[in-house]
């Protein structure tokens, strides 16, 4: 893309649950909620970005759901990084809708519909200006999909990692169960370890601790709010690895 880069962060990691993609139906894709996420990440990527995107799998499947028919829990991870696959389609799907260049790449192979993840793929398609998206976690039962995330932060070269949630920032404690809840504009990695805030585990730390990536958390909800992280402006809570 010519867009000229303006000040903040060139390359991003966009960190997005499934739960995210189902909207208030709680389940299943909402392609209304969809649609709206799309377009947060086409007008962050008309600012000259480069985005990478990494999309959960909870809204279709999750492990205890699984476990409901016998499936120990490494098949059901297994379940839940196809689910992925699925997400990651319907996003493309939606980013295209609105005129978007957008790349789907899994960790495993799935079939010709889907490429397969390679480095030098990955690099070319941002290169030429798609958003690519992530499917099939790290491609191994027992990692998070923010473990995933982190790894492909890394693989990108990104300058941050954007984890995108139904809430405006990291707290000390829940803040939809208590009002005093303290909201952190910037915390270290090893404060959000030490208090076991469980806004992300601590592979995902270490693997984004090699190259320094800060980790920006915001509420997903709020339209703007991935512009708004990129460019530069301070929002929801950094976390500094």
């Amino acid at each position: 893309m010519n867009t000229p880069v303006s000040p903040g962060y060139r390359r991003a990691l966009l960190k997005i649950s499934g739960e995210a993609l189902a909207g208030d139906k709680g389940f299943g894709l909402d392609g209304s909620k969809i649609s709206w996420i799309a377009r947060e990440i086409v007008s962050a990527s008309e600012y000259g970005r480069q985005i990478g995107v990494v999309v959960g799998g909870g809204n279709i499947i999750r492990g205890v759901s699984a476990a409901t028919v016998g499936a120990p829990p490494l098949v059901g991870d297994e379940m839940g990084m196809i689910a992925t696959v699925i997400n990651a389609l319907a996003l493309r799907s939606a980013l295209e809708a609105q005129g978007r260049s957008a790349s789907v790449m899994s960790a495993f192979e799935v079939g010709k519909f889907v490429e397969i993840f390679s480095r030098e793929g990955l690099l070319a398609s941002l290169t030429r200006g798609d958003v690519v998206i992530f499917a099939g976690g790290t491609g191994n039962p027992c990692f998070t999909t923010d473990s995933a995330a982190a790894l492909r932060a890394v693989q990108m070269q990104a300058d941050v990692m954007i984890k995108a949630t139904q809430v405006d920032g990291v707290y000390d404690k829940d803040p939809r169960k208590h009002s005093d809840a303290y909201r952190f504009e910037s915390i270290t990695s090893e404060e959000v370890l030490e208090r076991r805030l469980k806004v992300i585990d601590a592979a995902s730390v270490e693997i984004l601790g090699r190259r320094s990536i800060p980790i920006v958390v915001l509420d997903l909800h709020v339209q703007g709010n991935i512009t708004r992280a990129l460019i530069g402006e301070k929002i929801g809570t950094t976390i500094v690895v």
